[in-house]
């Protein structure tokens, strides 16, 4: 991936998915920001080569990495595609 495709990416010039449910939601995501007035709670993740791991982040805050899904037990994300 070039200097210019990255930059783009980062300033999320390849769009994301609003997520709001407990469904499942699989892409090939950059970061996820916790939207909305509360904490985002995660059940389950794929990143890289972890699997299976729940974390909580605070409404406005950004966790990075190459996640393959993305499933919510409460909470909204902003899921920013890579």
């Amino acid at each position: 991936m070039g200097q210019g495709a990255t930059a783009y990416s980062l300033t999320a010039g390849n769009g994301g998915i609003f997520i709001n449910d407990t469904s499942a939601h699989a892409g090939d995501f950059m970061s996820i920001m916790a939207v909305g007035d509360a904490a985002a709670v995660i059940s389950s993740t794929s990143v890289s080569n972890i699997t299976d791991f729940d974390i909580t982040i605070s409404a406005g805050q950004t966790l990075y990495g190459r996640f393959d899904s993305v499933t919510l037990a409460s909470g909204e994300v902003v899921a920013y595609n890579r």
